[in-house]
């Protein structure tokens, strides 16, 4: 009796596993399932699915034929705009349900991230529930300058790129056409090379539903804008590009409509949901006429811009910067929104919870890239996770969501935290180690965010006297100059268990840039705090990995590794 006992007991077992829950055993092949009559979107998020699979171990999607396991695509509205599903199949399997494309894409991103690709196969999660975004704003910023991973990496890492962030969770992606790698217009052989990648990027994300925005600064021009309609330059701030012009003389309003509305034209194809109008770093302008810039010439000029955006791109919404903004300006725009209807439709802003002028939502910037460290990325990994936790808490209950400003692929980490944070204020210990756990192990899960925690607190600006002189952005900026080694506890133990870490992955893993430049991470500043602040040969080597992952041969100094 007691052996019929255990094989009815290994029988049932096999039903629950077969019939009406997934296996958690690893396999070497996975059958997608799409929807009937699936839109191109849809087919898009599949070839995702089956590529980030793929490209983690050693199974193999299919759509036709037999599998052990069966993963289903489909989307029944009913949980919330962007919200997804997931759950057990009947026939066996997982099925993954979107209330919309979108939720469609955010559920495999999280059907992927709660997955494993370390046990000899696709081990696949066992997450179950539903998950809908609170924040209606989920953007990311790439600048696409400075000859910085974005602007340089092969266009199809860049993309690819664009799909990782999309299964995370943000839901539009930001760029800048920066008129200084334009040439002297539009139909500049710089300007067209620099736009079709402008437009591969975008296509990235209108490819799997993502939505695009536009960055344009007020007062934008070509460095070959007539130098008699150029702008006042004491009065820009941050970034100063000489060449803009003021709004306030006729033909230098009408260049800057001329020249943007160009732009716009381009876009129009993309559908940008956002334009963006910048007020400093750069832009503005000092005359008598604009002055204060902020509540004057700016809001001039960012109004005829509005106009024409809503023109030429239907149904684009208008955020309004107020970056490097000073209380006579705050104050100003309050009393030009006042009594009338606000001609934008967000108010950008970052580290304030005050109340909007206008009554407009906020959306915010959180720097993530450049915050104590230079060269941006030049040391590996930055993780920021506990800043961008800090920062969020505070103007959370006020915000709409934002547009993180990204350099580079190395703040990666803290990317993944923010998405999380804007979808539904997740802790952010509690993504770093989800995020721990897809890149490498859930194995090595709890290791890797103790690792994270330290070079966090080991995040300082780094200078050496003759090695560091020439690094600096065009502007002669040089922010980290004089900076002292600091003492940097702990950091041999998280090199030591980096180095252990390292010969437990996956060979995937064990290779894979975001493996690379967190084990860099480790050893730079291990390295760094015992040879007294200064680089050594391992130093170095650790510098030209580094500039080969971030593609970054020909960067400004700024955003390349400070190999000698």
């Amino acid at each position: 009796m007691k052996s019929i006992g255990n094989k009815l007991f290994v029988l049932g077992l096999l039903f629950a596993c077969v019939g009406s829950s997934v296996c958690s055993a690893s396999t070497k092949s996975v059958r997608l399932v799409l929807p009937p009559q699936a839109s191109a979107v849809v087919e898009n998020i599949g070839c995702v699915l089956a590529r980030q699979i793929q490209q983690r171990c050693e199974a193999r999607v299919v759509t036709t034929g037999d599998a052990p396991l069966t993963v289903e695509l489909a989307i029944a509205p009913g949980v919330g705009s962007e919200g997804f599903q997931i759950e057990n199949r009947s026939e066996g399997g997982v099925k993954i349900i979107g209330h919309d494309e979108r939720g469609l894409l955010y559920g495999v991103g999280k059907f992927l991230r709660t997955s494993r690709y370390d046990q000899g196969g696709f081990t696949p999660g066992d997450w179950r529930g539903t998950s809908v975004p609170q924040k209606p704003v989920r953007g990311i910023y790439f600048a696409t300058h400075f000859h910085n991973f974005y602007h340089d990496a092969p266009i199809e890492k860049v993309q690819r790129y664009v799909e990782d962030l999309g299964l995370w969770g943000f839901n539009v992606l930001a760029f800048w056409y920066d008129m200084r790698h334009a040439g002297n217009g539009i139909d500049d052989p710089m300007a067209v090379e620099f736009l079709a990648r402008l437009r591969a990027i975008g296509q990235a994300a209108k490819r799997i539903g993502l939505d695009v925005a536009l960055i344009v600064a007020a007062n934008e021009s070509y460095q070959n804008a007539p130098v008699a309609w150029r702008a006042d330059a004491r009065g820009m701030r941050g970034a100063v590009y000489p060449w803009y012009v003021c709004p306030s003389k006729p033909e230098g309003l009408e260049y800057i409509l001329r020249v943007l509305g160009e732009e716009f034209d381009w876009a129009a194809g993309l559908e940008p949901r956002y334009v963006i109008v910048w007020p400093y770093d750069s832009g503005g302008c000092g005359c008598d006429q604009c002055r204060p810039w902020g509540s004057n010439g700016f809001l001039k000029a960012a109004e005829a811009v509005a106009a024409l955006a809503r023109q030429k791109l239907p149904g684009v919404k208008i955020i309004l910067s107020t970056w490097f903004f000073d209380e006579t300006e705050w104050q100003g725009l309050h009393q030009a929104f006042t009594g009338k209807q606000p001609f934008a439709d967000y108010i950008l802003a970052e580290g304030t919870s005050r109340h909007m002028p206008g009554s407009l939502p906020l959306v915010g910037f959180p720097e993530i890239s450049m915050y104590e460290t230079f060269p941006w990325g030049g040391f590996g990994a930055t993780p920021l996770t506990r800043r961008a936790e800090q920062q969020w808490n505070a103007v959370q209950h006020i915000s709409r969501g934002g547009f993180p400003y990204s350099e580079g692929i190395y703040e990666d980490i803290t990317k993944a935290v923010i998405s999380q944070l804007y979808w539904n204020g997740r802790p952010a210990a509690e993504t770093v180690r989800e995020y721990a756990a897809f890149e490498y192990s859930p194995a090595v899960a709890d290791d890797v965010a103790q690792v994270i925690a330290t070079l966090e607190q080991n995040h300082h600006f780094r200078w050496w006297p003759g090695k560091l002189e020439g690094v600096k952005l065009d502007l002669d900026w040089f922010p980290s100059r004089g900076a002292r080694p600091q003492a940097d506890p702990g950091a041999e133990e998280a090199y030591a268990t980096v180095q252990r870490i390292d010969g437990l992955l996956t060979p995937q893993a064990r290779t894979a840039w975001r493996w690379r430049v967190l084990f860099l991470r480790a050893l730079l500043d291990a390295e760094l705090k015992t040879n007294g602040g200064k680089p050594n040969a391992r130093c170095h080597e650790a510098f030209l990995e580094l500039i080969r992952i971030y593609h970054a041969e020909n960067a400004n100094p700024a955003v390349r590794p400070p190999m000698p």
